[in-house]
C-alpha cells in the first residue's frame, strides 16, 4: 500500500477530510441556526457559550484545513517542506484555543460542581475532560512541528553536501 503519492491512502484522506469540512459545516449552520432559535435570552452566558461554540468551530475548520495542507504535500511526495511546520504550528495553537473554550465554558456555565471524570451510565460512558485531549494533542503536535523542522534542517544539510 502507499501512504503517499498519486493514488494512495494521502489521497483517500485529502477526500475525507474535504467531506469533512463539508459536512461540518452544513452541521455547524444547523446548530447555530438552533442554537440561536432556541435561546432568544441573549443573556450573558448564552452570548458568550454561543460565541465560544463558534470559536470552537472555526478552530475546528482550520485543523482540518491545515491537515488537508499537509495532506496535499504528502500526495506531492514533499512532506519535509517549512510549511508543514507552520501548518503544525498553527493546528497546536488551534488545539490550545478549543482547550481554552472548553474550560471557559465550564466556568461560565457554572457546570464545574457537576463535572465528572467518567460517568456510566445506560446511555454509554460520558467524559468532562475533552479539554485534556485537545491539550494534549496540541502539545504533541507542537513537539511534532520541532521534529519536521529539525528534518527539514537535516535535509537541507543533506541537500548541500557533495
Amino acid at each position: 500500500m502507499k501512504y503517499y503519492g498519486k493514488s494512495s491512502l494521502s489521497l483517500f484522506l485529502k477526500i475525507l477530510l474535504d467531506i469533512l469540512g463539508i459536512g461540518g459545516f452544513i452541521l455547524f449552520l444547523f446548530i447555530l441556526k438552533d442554537t440561536l432559535k432556541k435561546d432568544l435570552s441573549f443573556s450573558p452566558a448564552a452570548v458568550v457559550t454561543c460565541l465560544l461554540f463558534v470559536i470552537g468551530s472555526l478552530a475546528l475548520f482550520a485543523i482540518l484545513f491545515y491537515l488537508r495542507k499537509i495532506v496535499i504535500s504528502l500526495i506531492k511526495v514533499t512532506p519535509f517542506v517549512i510549511e508543514n511546520v507552520k501548518s503544525l504550528k498553527r493546528m497546536s495553537i488551534c488545539c490550545f484555543i478549543i482547550s481554552a473554550c472548553y474550560v471557559i465554558n465550564f466556568v461560565i456555565n457554572n457546570k464545574l460542581k457537576d463535572f465528572q471524570l467518567i460517568n456510566i451510565d445506560s446511555k454509554g460512558v460520558h467524559t468532562d475532560v475533552e479539554f485534556l485531549v485537545f491539550f494534549f494533542a496540541g502539545c504533541f503536535i507542537l513537539i511534532l512541528s520541532q521534529v519536521f523542522k529539525q528534518a527539514i534542517e537535516y535535509k537541507e544539510d543533506n541537500d548541500f553536501t557533495i
